[in-house]
């Protein structure tokens, strides 16, 4: 029974496991140095560093003024919520967490935001993340809250509510009370609106998890696409209901389903196949672009995406290339559809690149080597004749980089930690920032052809406009007037700009003629057209197809005919229909008269945030779960985290209290550990009689870590180092053996950890290219209990396969041990299919492993099983141990087939991989089978 009863407990835990990704979540940490303060509203704590105030200001205005409107459609009001802002990260992102629960949001804005500011879409999409967790705050939910604290409507919503309704309806809210939002975009509906007019539409299971085999478009676009088309068809009740039935009736199988049926007569997959189909009858019909040629590449293994594609000569293209099989590349395409890799980069932002006279400029992420709330990027040159890479660090976050047509300068936006933002140009090291009026954000800036004038998209609260920005006069003038419609990437000609637009809710080339001021439409590609450029009068840009975006070029010497006007929302129906259901127009952020009272936000009254708890002993570290008791703190910035509780081990019959602290908040951490209770073993006598035993044991660890991120370019690296010291009493009970271990152990553990490698392609099982050292010493310098020492070095080599996404590995690994009275346990890896290894003083181990991908099935079966790729795994251990004893001695090698298949189950979002290994043990002579199970806790 106890045995059963912890498996039920792991078993629990692993379905819960798809709500980690909003409970005990650590963004990480900002400088120790910074200083915070804190805004209090009715219904919000704004925290902020102390340069921050205005954004801070602005936070407290859009977040308090829409209250009401984003929780009206779920009937529900949350209590007061934290949000903390942090201005130092190039990524523009932000994270709706619920146990403890906050909003953390990084305000650097993207250069695609929509057609409207960043934070007000911020305030529409991630408070209603908040309002949906607190609609589970009723009913036998909130029983459960009284029982586990605020991780009860986390897991609550992990088990029960899809990802892709979690994100669609914030999207839905951000698209039905905003001017703009994601519905309003067409870059966002482009790939499902080709998927659905070429393809055969997919299953419910593969629309909602994904593949490896096909591009599926993600949760936020299935998911708004679904909750759009049926809020259409059923109004807001149906979702509002399938909310309450999770809430309060979690024992039904579906209670999700259960809510829907009851308001829609359809369940989920119902749901969708029906929006699916009426988008599909929304969306017919599709116009081929006139006189464009098509660049159709010569071998595509993969769904394949081009960006920012420029003409180098007549027939040779220039873009940058991702795929599901390959990470991303530069390369040059040619009209035969020939492709030649010209550079591999890292992460650019925006997949943008831009060229000019032979050299290409990007932005590349470069990471803070300590905070992880701190981030910049590189300003990245390629001569494309010579190969020569130059690489500019500035610490600055300089984006959509633009090269003047002599290649000399570079202009960027720029945003910085205080949140002002600039077009920005960068000759050689000389910076000289323009800043933008006040309100607007500046994005994608383009060089005219006598490089006296730069044109970019600004965004403020009236939409967005295109803007030229004259850097001799340092004036700015409005091209064409705010609208709240989709405009980007503008592209200078002779006596105009191209640009992209929404016109009819696709994405078109238009043109403006600086000589008339008129707007005129130049493509009608079937799915959308963007990204221009310009050279040797033909334009080049791409066009969105099922199989992925796709190299287009045309000439632009034919006048167009039909004149551009921002689309309205008789070009949405769906945002139209939102729209009319929160009775909206499209909310008005306006900003108070007087100024909110600010106050210091001192670091150490607000360490303890008591969040969670259980009558169960949950380490997430470890991810288990036990019988026993649990209480779990994390303060607001994420400095200080705490777990401790009771931890009743079935196995054993005894128990432990235990306790751990980590203190992130300055440079190294720290972390302390401790527990006090029983143990139990047993022992067989001389009477072959096996017997129980228990003893007395306290531990103490102390530690101090730290780990660097050292990542550059496409190579992800960095370093980890620890010491610990490890302090037990073992004390002995009346029935403890006199022979059992007992005293005072002191253990000193020392451990340095790098790594660099290659960034993977979305199907890799590993990396190409990349290796990894790992060097321990352990000993005991003092104590009673001496456990001699223990020194051990590995290292991990990785190579590619002969084939996309295979991987070779190879592992080496050496340990020398001078034990004691007591010795420590292995810490390099050993030879599988072994029960037991004998210890040796010296352990020398060597490991080959071929890693492939079988089949992407994508097969299911009902709601049960979703099952998206099978692999496999061969390989080769050799363990040569040496030991004083001589018959202990000698070579323990094994080969072995895993055979593992990736799959989700029972409708969980969270992956998990399952599978059988086959085994052959040299020494033994003997072939053994296992199984194999383990979950993905960090993928959702």
């Amino acid at each position: 029974m106890k045995k059963r009863l912890s498996a039920f407990l792991l078993t629990a835990l692993i379905l819960a496991s798809t709500a980690l990704h909003a409970q005990y979540y650590d963004i990480g940490q900002a400088p120790a140095r910074t200083r915070w303060m804190k805004i209090d509203t009715g219904n919000f704590s704004i925290i902020y560093p102390d340069y921050f105030y205005e954004k801070a200001r602005q936070t407290a205005a859009l977040f308090s003024s829409q209250t009401e409107a984003v929780a009206s459609g779920l009937h529900t009001f949350p209590r007061k919520t934290p949000i903390i802002l942090h201005p130092g990260s190039a990524i523009s992102n932000a994270f709706a967490i619920w146990a403890p629960r906050r909003i953390e949001i990084y305000t650097t804005p993207p250069q695609d935001t929509y057609a409207q500011p960043w934070l007000h879409q911020l305030t529409l999409h991630e408070y209603r993340h908040i309002v949906q967790l607190s609609k589970l705050d009723q009913g036998i939910t909130r029983f459960f809250g009284y029982l586990f604290g605020q991780q009860a409507a986390a897991i609550s919503t992990g088990l029960f509510v899809p990802s892709w309704f979690i994100e669609g309806d914030a999207v839905a809210t951000e698209t039905g009370l905003g001017k703009s939002g994601r519905g309003r975009m067409p870059s966002f509906n482009a790939p499902l609106r080709a998927l659905l007019a070429e393809k055969e539409r997919y299953s419910y299971p593969k629309a909602s998890f994904g593949s490896y085999r096909d591009f599926v478009p993600d949760i936020y676009t299935t998911g708004y696409h679904i909750v759009a088309a049926s809020r259409t068809l059923y109004g807001q009740t149906s979702w509002n209901e399938a909310m309450n039935s999770v809430a309060r009736k979690p024992w039904l199988i579906t209670p999700f389903n259960h809510g829907l049926k009851s308001a829609s007569g359809l369940n989920k997959k119902g749901l969708y196949l029906q929006s699916m189909a009426y988008l599909d009858s929304l969306w017919q019909g599709r116009q081929l672009t006139d006189e464009a040629i098509r660049i159709i590449p010569e071998k595509t293994r993969s769904h394949t995406n081009y960006h920012s594609p420029h003409q180098m000569n007549d027939s040779t293209f220039i873009s940058l290339k991702t795929t599901l099989h390959d990470i991303p590349r530069i390369v040059k395409t040619y009209s035969s559809g020939r492709e030649e890799i010209i550079h591999t980069p890292g992460f650019i932002f925006d997949n943008r690149i831009s060229y000019s006279n032979g050299t290409l400029v990007w932005s590349e992420y470069r990471p803070h080597v300590r905070w992880s709330t701190v981030s910049y990027t590189d300003l990245v040159y390629l001569n494309t004749q010579t190969g020569e890479l130059k690489r500019k660090s500035f610490r600055k976050r300089f984006f959509a980089p633009a090269i003047s047509p002599d290649g000399k300068k570079t202009a960027v936006s720029e945003t910085d930690e205080t949140g002002k933002h600039y077009i920005t140009i960068i000759q050689s090291d000389t910076i000289n920032r323009y800043i933008v009026p006040e309100g607007v954000f500046p994005s994608f800036p383009s060089w005219s052809g006598d490089m006296r004038k730069i044109a970019f998209i600004g965004t403020s609260e009236s939409g967005k406009a295109l803007y030229m920005l004259d850097p001799d006069e340092k004036t700015f003038s409005v091209l064409l007037p705010y609208a709240f419609s989709e405009i980007s990437e503008p592209y200078f000609l002779d006596k105009g700009i191209l640009f992209s637009a929404s016109v009819n809710a696709k994405s078109q080339i238009c043109l403006l003629d600086l000589t008339s001021g008129e707007a005129s439409v130049l493509t009608s590609s079937a799915y959308g057209g963007f990204a221009p450029s310009f050279s040797d009068n033909r334009l080049t840009y791409l066009e969105y197809t099922a199989d992925g975006t796709r190299i287009a070029n045309r000439s632009i010497n034919k006048p167009a005919s039909q004149p551009y006007t921002p689309d309205t929302d008789q070009s949405w129906p769906l945002a139209a229909a939102l729209a009319g259901q929160e009775n909206s127009d499209g909310v008005t952020f306006a900003m108070p008269d007087t100024d909110y009272p600010q106050k210091r936000y001192k670091k150490a009254a607000h360490l303890f945030g008591v969040h969670s708890w259980a009558p169960l002993y949950i380490d997430i570290g470890g991810e288990t779960a036990r019988p026993g008791f649990s209480v779990m703190s994390q303060n607001l910035l994420s400095t200080m985290f705490i777990t401790a509780g009771y931890d009743y081990n079935p196995s054993e019959e005894t128990g432990m209290f235990r306790a751990s602290l980590a203190w992130k908040a300055w440079f190294p951490e720290f972390r302390v550990t401790t527990s006090h209770g029983l143990r139990a073993s047993s022992f067989t006598g001389d009477d072959n009689m096996t017997r129980r035993f228990t003893w007395n044991e306290t531990n103490l660890d102390l530690s101090i870590s730290q780990a660097l991120n050292l990542s550059r370019g496409n190579v992800n690296s960095g370093i980890y180092g620890e010491i610990t010291h490890n302090f037990s009493q073992v004390r002995h009970l009346s029935g403890t053996p006199e022979r059992f271990m007992k005293g005072i152990f002191s253990g000193m553990s020392y451990r340095v950890f790098g790594y660099s490698y290659q960034r993977q392609a979305y199907r890799d099982l590993a990396p190409d290219f990349g290796i990894n050292i790992d060097v321990s010493f352990r000993h005991t310098p003092a104590g009673e209990i001496n456990a001699g020492s223990v020194f051990g070095i590995q290292s991990q080599l990785f190579l590619p396969g002969i084939a996309a996404n295979h991987s070779l590995s190879v592992y080496g690994a050496y340990q020398q041990t001078d034990p004691g009275d007591y010795r420590y346990a292995n810490l390099i890896s050993i030879s599988r299919g072994y029960t037991t290894i004998p210890f040796g003083e010296e352990l020398i181990s060597w490991k080959a492993a071929y890693r492939l991908p079988l089949f992407y099935p994508d097969f299911h079966l009902g709601g049960l099983l979703y099952i998206k790729r099978l692999r496999a795994n061969a390989f080769y251990d050799f363990t040569d141990v040496k030991a004083r004893e001589t018959q202990n001695s000698g070579y323990f090698n094994s080969a072995g087939l895993d055979l593992i298949s990736d799959v989700h189950l029972f409708g969980l979002s969270t992956p998990v991989s399952a599978g059988i290994r086959g085994v052959y043990t040299f020494r033994d002579g003997t072939p053994a089978f296992g199984f194999l199970f383990s979950v993905n806790f960090y993928e959702y």
